[in-house]
C-alpha cells in the first residue's frame, strides 16, 4: 500500500525535522506539504532533499491566496498554472527533483465561507445560488484545457500529479458527465491526472451532517464510493481519509484516536484501493504516540463494512437531486 500523509499548516522546517523524517521513514509514509503562494525558499528545498534521501517520495502541494480561492479550481486555473511554472523554475535553480505535485481541485474557499456564514434555511438557499452561479460550460471547458496543459507540463518535468477531489464527483462518474464538476468548479475527468484521490473524510461528513450520516455507517458509504472510483479510474484511484485535526475551514470535526479511523482504512482496502492518504500530519504529531496512527494503518486488514440501508437511501436521494440539476 502507498501511504501518504497531508501536511497543510506545518512549516517545511518542522516537517524536515530529523525526528519527523525518521517517523515517516519507519512507516513508509510519504509527506505532501502545502506550499502557500510566494513561500518558496531554502526550507522547502531542505524538505524535498530530506525525504528524497530517506527513500520517500515527497509531494509539493501549491495553494493560492484566500482571495483567489485558496485551492485550484475553474476560476483560477491560469493563476495556478503560473505558480506551478514558478515552482519548477525554482526546483531547477535548486537542482531539485520533485516526485509529486498536488493539484487540490476544490470549490473556491470564499464560496464555502459564504455558505458557512448563512444561518438556518438561508444556508441551503445560499448554497443553491452559489453553485448555480458556477455553472458555465464555456469557462469549464477553458479551464479543463489549461489543466490538460498543466498535466503535460508537470509530466515533462519528470513529476506526477496527485489530485484530491470531492466525493460528490461520483455522481458524474455514473453518468459519464461533467455537470457536477462544473457546479463545484473542479475539472477532473476531462484530464488524465496520474492519481485521483477522493476525499472521504468521515469524521467531517458525519460530524457536519447533523446525524444524517452516522459515524458507524459512514465506512459503508466510503466503501461504495471507493468501489465506483476504482471502477472508473482503475489503478489511478486513491483515497484520502481523516481527519486527525482541523483543516482550512477551522471547525471540522476530527478523530482523536487511531482506532476511530480504522474502519475507514479497512473499508478502503476492501474496495481495492492501495493508495491511501491521511489528513493530517499536524494532528498525528500532536498525539501522545504519533506512531500509533501509522501502526494502525499498516496493520489494517480489508473488511467490508456492514450494509446500511440509511446510506443506500442517502445515495438514492443524491442521485435524484443530481438528475434534477441542469
Amino acid at each position: 500500500m502507498m501511504l501518504r500523509v497531508w501536511a497543510e499548516f506545518i512549516t517545511p522546517r518542522e516537517a524536515a525535522d530529523p525526528a519527523v523524517v525518521s517517523l515517516l521513514q519507519r512507516y513508509r509514509a510519504h509527506p505532501c506539504l502545502a506550499v502557500p503562494h510566494g513561500r518558496l525558499g531554502a526550507d522547502y528545498a531542505r524538505f524535498v532533499r530530506a525525504y528524497s534521501e530517506a527513500g520517500l517520495e515527497p509531494a509539493l502541494w501549491p495553494t493560492l491566496s484566500d482571495e483567489s480561492g485558496y485551492w485550484p479550481n475553474e476560476r483560477n486555473a491560469a493563476e495556478f498554472f503560473d505558480y506551478v511554472r514558478r515552482i519548477f523554475e525554482w526546483a531547477e535553480e535548486e537542482k531539485l527533483s520533485i516526485p509529486w505535485l498536488v493539484v487540490d481541485l476544490e470549490t473556491p474557499l470564499y464560496q464555502w465561507q459564504e455558505i458557512g456564514a448563512a444561518k438556518g434555511l438561508k444556508k441551503a438557499r445560499t448554497a443553491l445560488r452559489v453553485f448555480r452561479s458556477n455553472r458555465n460550460r464555456e469557462r469549464f471547458a477553458e479551464a479543463a484545457q489549461i489543466y490538460r496543459e498543466l498535466q503535460a507540463f508537470v509530466n515533462s518535468r519528470g513529476c506526477r500529479t496527485l489530485v484530491p477531489v470531492l466525493p460528490f464527483i461520483e455522481l458524474d462518474l455514473q453518468d459519464q458527465a461533467t455537470k457536477l464538476q462544473d457546479y463545484l468548479e473542479t475539472p477532473v475527468t476531462p484530464i488524465q491526472w496520474d492519481v485521483v484521490t477522493v476525499m472521504q473524510y468521515n469524521s467531517l461528513f458525519s460530524g457536519m451532517s447533523k446525524g444524517l450520516l452516522k459515524l458507524e455507517e459512514a465506512p459503508y458509504y466510503l466503501y461504495l464510493l471507493c468501489r465506483n472510483m476504482k471502477e472508473h479510474f482503475g489503478g489511478r484511484a486513491a483515497l484520502s481519509v481523516g481527519l486527525t485535526s482541523t483543516g482550512k475551514l477551522g471547525d471540522e470535526p476530527y478523530y482523536r484516536h487511531p482506532e476511530e479511523m480504522l474502519p475507514d482504512i479497512s473499508a478502503g482496502l476492501a474496495a481495492g484501493i492501495d493508495d491511501i492518504a491521511v489528513f493530517c500530519l499536524e494532528g498525528i504529531l500532536k498525539h501522545a504516540r504519533p506512531e500509533s496512527w501509522f501502526e494502525m494503518i499498516r496493520g489494517a486488514a480489508p473488511a467490508v463494512p456492514p450494509r446500511s440501508r440509511r446510506v443506500e437511501r442517502l445515495r438514492k436521494l443524491g442521485r435524484m437531486l443530481y438528475r434534477l440539476a441542469r
